[in-house]
Order: C-alpha cells, then sequence, then structure tokens
C-alpha cells in the first residue's frame, strides 16, 4: 500500500511539476539534511538518492497500520445506532441476526452527542437509527420495508440498480444523469420524461391520450419518431452557440 501510493506521488510529480522546480525541491532538501542529525540523514538520504524501492519492499508495514487495514477490511455494512434496552433497537438487531447480517451496534448512552446529531440530520427523533454504506436507511418501520419488499439484500450490496423504486425512495436515492448536450444524451433523458429549458421554449415528452409518446419542441406537438432528429438539432444548435440550454428537472417517474 505505501509502496503504491508513494509510486502515484512521483508519477504526479513527474508529470505535472516542470524539472527546475522537482530539482530546486531536491536540492533545498539536501541543504536542510546538512544541518540535521546524523540518524534523520541515514534515514532520509535514501529516499533522495532514489534507493528506497527496494527498503519498502522488504520492510513489513508497522503493526498497527496492518491492524487498521485489517478493521477496515472487516468493518459491518451496516451500523445500528439506538438504545439498547428498548424494544425496536433490539427488534432491529433481531431482524439482521435472521437475515445472517453483520452489523455494529452504537450505544447512545454512550453517544450522547451523537443521538443529537443524528436526529438533527434526519429529522427523525426516535430511535433507531439504521446507516447502511453510510447512508442512513430510517428506522425499524423502514428496515422493515425494504425486507417484505425483496430490498434489503441489494441495499447491504449496493447494488443501488436493483432497488425498487419504492426502495428507493425510502433511501431518497436519486438518480444522477449526464448534464451533455449530446443527441445520444437527448434523447435518453427526453425518453425519461426530463425537460430540455432552452430560452422560452422548452421541449419534453408526454403521454398520448391514445398511448405512447409526443414530443413538444418549438411550440409544437411532433411524433416520436421525429426524437433522434430533434435531439441532434437540438445538440448542433448547442454547440454553434444558438442557444443556451439545461436541463430543468429530474422526474420521480421514467415515461418509458
Amino acid at each position: 500500500m505505501l509502496k503504491r501510493l508513494l509510486q502515484k506521488a512521483q508519477e504526479a510529480a513527474d508529470r505535472h511539476l516542470p524539472a527546475e522546480v522537482v530539482e530546486g525541491g531536491r536540492r533545498l532538501a539536501e541543504r536542510v539534511l546538512e544541518r540535521a542529525p546524523e540518524a534523520v540523514r541515514a534515514t532520509v538520504q535514501p529516499w533522495l538518492d532514489g534507493a528506497v524501492e527496494a527498503d519498502i519492499e522488504a520492510a513489513p508495514a508497522p503493526q498497527e497500520v496492518r491492524r487498521e487495514f485489517e478493521e477496515e477490511s472487516r468493518a459491518p455494512k451496516v451500523i445500528v445506532f439506538g438504545y439498547p434496552e428498548e424494544a425496536a433497537t433490539q427488534r432491529v438487531w433481531a431482524l439482521f441476526a435472521a437475515e445472517g447480517i453483520e452489523i455494529r451496534r452504537m450505544n447512545l448512552h454512550q453517544q450522547p452527542e451523537a443521538a443529537r446529531q443524528i436526529a438533527g440530520l434526519t429529522g427523525v427523533m426516535v430511535p433507531p437509527y439504521v446507516y447502511i454504506h453510510g447512508r442512513f436507511w430510517g428506522g425499524e418501520g423502514e428496515v422493515l420495508s425494504l425486507k417484505e419488499m425483496g430490498d434489503l439484500g441489494a441495499v447491504i450490496e449496493n447494488r443501488m440498480e436493483d432497488v425498487s423504486a419504492e426502495g428507493r425512495r425510502i433511501g431518497k436515492v436519486r438518480d444522477e444523469f449526464d448534464e451533455a448536450m449530446t443527441p445520444a444524451n437527448i434523447a435518453a433523458r427526453l425518453r425519461q420524461g426530463h425537460i430540455i429549458a432552452m430560452e422560452d421554449l422548452d421541449c419534453w415528452c408526454e403521454a398520448e391520450p391514445g398511448g405512447g409518446l409526443r414530443i413538444f419542441y418549438e411550440g409544437h406537438v411532433h411524433p416520436l419518431s421525429e426524437l433522434e432528429a430533434i435531439a441532434a438539432q437540438i445538440a448542433g444548435r448547442v454547440e454553434r452557440g444558438e442557444v443556451e440550454a439545461r436541463w430543468l428537472f429530474e422526474p420521480a417517474v421514467s415515461t418509458h
């Protein structure tokens, strides 16, 4: 790990710093070392001489560093903040245990400041507070809902693409979309119900009364078969600087 980080730092310096800056830094370090104690010079000089790679490879990481990385790799994906004597907290613990999911139990009696902070951030005054992969997912009711909808496993594995729309609503998960004004992106996002705001005339897709989709563009209704041509036209106008365009909003439900 340390070797890789040092190599990345060196590569970044080689790419982005002028040669005279790198050389100036080396000369400054050498002048400082001239006044440093012998023990310091003996430790630092190999780094300046470029002979440190073999030392890094041979030297084991300090025990405390290894322990930190090991604990990080074993860190539970689920953290439950609550009061151990309360029934709701106990039921949430039991639910995860029944699913075979390892959790970290945080006793709010020992962390009163954390209790106030979480309540302030979430707007929820009553624990337990369930965090999965660092995201607040609610309390007992929300976790039960995720389980009953079959979404809990996907949430635990951080597979948001497999979580249902209702599950995503519970976790307040919003999709991220490309802001680029390219023909392909414009066509894809219009199909999803997004709106392009262009000066006084917006462009969007909407459902036709008899089914299917139609497009509103430049104040007129167009059939869906013209979507790709319209998207290409908008992209071209934006690229040429004829109009300024932006995505107006992200709908809650896709139109396709």
